[in-house]
């Protein structure tokens, strides 16, 4: 049949597991650049015009920084979401296939 879709259940939950190395690594460049934030401490200076930089970019920063340390549970997520969509498209083709067969021998091999 060329008509319509594919989809490659085994792939598509191997790719899931591609996901938890690369959370591994977020987790552990957002631990190390966290850490060395923190050690740093304000680094703007305390000048006028430090002050200003800082009040223009502390909050974006720390927003990115918060959006880094939740990513590992976004691609989590993701990951499960994939191996979730493998196991039904498997579900429905073993279920589809069930249903072909109980409605008869096929006509072709007569």
């Amino acid at each position: 049949m060329t008509d319509g879709y594919e989809a490659d259940s085994a792939r598509l939950a191997g790719q899931a597991g591609q996901l938890d190395p690369l959370a591994s690594r977020v987790t552990s460049i957002h631990e190390t650049l966290s850490a060395a934030l923190s050690e740093a401490g304000p680094c703007w200076g305390g000048d006028a015009v430090g002050q200003s930089f800082g009040t223009a970019h502390a909050g974006p920063a720390d927003s990115t920084l918060s959006r880094l340390g939740s990513l590992p549970e976004q691609l989590g997520s993701v990951g499960t979401r994939f191996t979730d969509t493998a196991a039904r498209y498997t579900a429905d083709d073993d279920h589809g296939v069930e249903r072909l067969r109980a409605a008869g021998p096929d006509v072709s091999e007569a």
